[in-house]
């Protein structure tokens, strides 16, 4: 009688689906208690590789289900199908930083190898918003810049503006994910693009208004359910917006910042204001840089160590008459805030800025409405919109053999990015599409 012919396939519960839904991986084979690699590839937005692999031991019936078994070396540990997506690292790079921010879809590839031997390949395909559902429009005109994203069926839906940090992102992946979800969404530009300012240097809070305004124009705005989201310097943003604006109805800052900083130019502060205010300068944080700092510095880059600018950061804000004199007033802000903080972020002390802004917060008008979240060893890029569900996950990143430390593990930035987009979900419907809100001082 003939040896049966070896025999491997690799199964997905969900060719294309939305990318915060789940999916399971198995491999189908012939041969029981035998040792497979499966491997995971794609790419960001700037065309870069990550990949992730794990090995596994098939079960007495020849299969491999990653929702139900642990691999037995890899990438990542525990039982998890979506492990083998949020453990891919770059394969250029010491640590890389998983860029995706527009709103195309995303191509995964699956491998599965016998030792060294491909045995079978299969590619999903992860959406951000349902193209027959919503509509895609950029927005370039002489007021604003950025990218709108709205339902397709007719009525009159909640707007949010969704703005991000230093890196000039334009979160247009995340503005989609939020359209699909019931609201008009405008993913804003408000630098390092053509026709605005280089770098975080004198922003208007006039030309984020211009943008509201712009909404509040669309017939299918519920102008009366206005909410605006900030990741980072975005996060900066957006209270100073809402305290000078009090049009809001939902305020939601991620990794945020308590005080107001300087401008930022190259990713590099500058002695000069970031934001303006009817044509003048809001007052800022002058943080120094010793010479420790920048021998700290090449001491990292020159021996290959991993750098954090934590220890710098923390030592500015012994200064505590600066740290109070450039509080941003969030006492004063007319709405309901929810506040998203890594307690591992090494960017900025996210957790520190929370709490203090918790402390503030505690007689504020909304306070029962306000929403502190914290999350467990997750870093500065974690939390949505700085990290989104299911997707390679960033803790640092290496440029010139310099390896910057962002925080977090991989496995607690995944975790806080499904985490956050519930929590996002949670907090813009009861603020956005729920019943009236009252503050505690008119009840």
């Amino acid at each position: 009688m003939s040896e049966r012919k070896p025999m491997a396939r690799l199964f997905v519960s969900a060719i294309r689906s939305g990318i915060d839904e789940q999916f399971t991986i198995q491999l189908h084979t012939n041969q029981p208690l035998k040792k497979f690699r499966i491997e995971a590839t794609t790419e960001d937005d700037k065309r870069n590789m990550f990949r992730s692999s794990a090995a596994f031991y098939t079960n007495e019936h020849g299969i491999i289900n990653l929702s139900k078994q642990a691999p037995i070396a890899g990438d990542y540990e525990g039982v998890d199908s979506m492990g083998l997506i949020w453990s891919m690292r770059s394969v250029e790079k010491k640590e890389g930083r998983f860029v995706k921010h527009s709103s195309d879809p995303i191509k995964i590839r699956l491998h599965a190898y016998d030792n060294d031997q491909l045995v079978d390949s299969q590619s999903i395909i992860r959406t951000f918003y349902p193209v027959e559902e919503v509509v895609k429009e950029s927005i370039a005109n002489e007021s604003i810049l950025g990218t709108t994203y709205s339902p397709k069926q007719p009525g009159k839906y909640p707007a949010v503006i969704v703005v991000g940090g230093s890196d000039g992102a334009v979160h247009e992946a995340a503005a989609a994910m939020l359209a699909a979800q019931g609201y008009v969404v405008l993913a804003l530009a408000y630098f390092g693009r053509e026709g605005l300012p280089k770098g975080i240097e004198n922003i208007p809070l006039e030309y984020v208004d211009h943008a509201f305004q712009y909404l509040e124009s669309k017939t299918n705005v519920d102008h009366h359910n206005l909410g605006m989201i900030g990741f980072s310097r975005g996060a900066e943003l957006t209270l100073l917006y809402a305290l000078h604006y009090p049009k809001l109805k939902s305020v939601i800052a991620v990794a945020p910042s308590a005080v107001v900083f300087s401008g930022v130019v190259n990713f590099q502060p500058i002695d000069a204001p970031a934001w303006t205010f009817k044509g003048k300068p809001l007052k800022y944080f002058k943080a120094k840089r010793t010479l420790g700092d920048t021998a700290t510095f090449f001491y990292h880059w020159i021996f290959r160590k991993p750098y954090s600018g934590l220890p710098s950061i923390h030592r500015n804000l012994q200064d505590t008459r600066q740290l109070e004199d450039n509080a941003i007033a969030v006492e004063n802000i007319h709405s309901p805030m929810m506040f998203l903080s890594g307690r591992d972020d090494h960017v900025q002390p996210a957790e520190f800025f929370t709490k203090r802004m918790e402390q503030r917060l505690s007689n504020h008008p909304f306070h029962e409405l306000n929403e502190y979240i914290y999350y467990e060893d997750a870093g500065h890029f974690a939390a949505f919109p700085g990290s989104l569900p299911n997707l390679p996950q960033t803790v640092g990143d290496t440029n010139y053999n310099m390896t910057m430390i962002f925080g977090g593990t991989r496995r607690a930035n995944a975790k806080a990015a499904l985490e956050s987009w519930e929590h996002t979900l949670k907090f813009l419907d009861k603020t956005l599409k729920g019943h009236k809100i009252v503050s505690h001082n008119s009840r």
